[in-house]
């Protein structure tokens, strides 16, 4: 169903600007709830506990403990600079070449802005560290499945 789902609603004249599986998923869910179909949710696979506490789960945003930041800040930028310096150019260099191709696969006139995508990513990375999480880039290949399957058309 969700796959006659995902042909059927970008003939849909209001619905041309989402995504497809997006669209599908969301349809799927709401259906699935008003008929009370018997579905497996997450909270039935991990438990429901494990979705309980509202804003508690969600991560506390600031500095890790235990970086020497305030007390020796020098050493700390000069061990950690080097590191970021190099990951950031990595995955600046590769969501750009990313960039590229898929500019080259759209061939619809448009070129991505490459100063907006370089800062977006920089300040993502940024509120990601803030926030306990890893650094990340544009990976190849999902791009590549996202644009053939209608992602990023208007």
């Amino acid at each position: 169903a969700t796959m006659v789902l995902v042909r059927m609603l970008p003939k849909v004249p209001f619905l041309k600007q989402v995504p497809p599986s997006l669209g599908a998923v969301a349809v799927a869910t709401v259906l699935a709830r008003i008929l009370k179909l018997p579905v497996k949710t997450l909270a039935d696979i991990a438990g429901a506990e494990t979705f309980r506490g509202g804003l508690a789960v969600l991560p506390k945003i600031g500095l890790p403990d235990g970086v020497p930041l305030f007390s020796d800040p020098l050493s700390t930028l000069k061990i950690v600079l080097p590191f970021a310096i190099t990951m950031a150019a990595v995955g600046c260099i590769e969501s750009l070449l990313t960039m590229q191709l898929l500019d080259g696969m759209a061939d619809d006139g448009k070129r991505g802005s490459t100063r907006r995508e370089c800062v977006a990513q920089g300040l993502g990375n940024v509120a990601s560290g803030f926030t306990g999480g890893i650094g990340g880039c544009a990976l190849l290949g999902q791009s590549i499945i996202n644009m053939e399957s209608g992602g990023g058309k208007s």
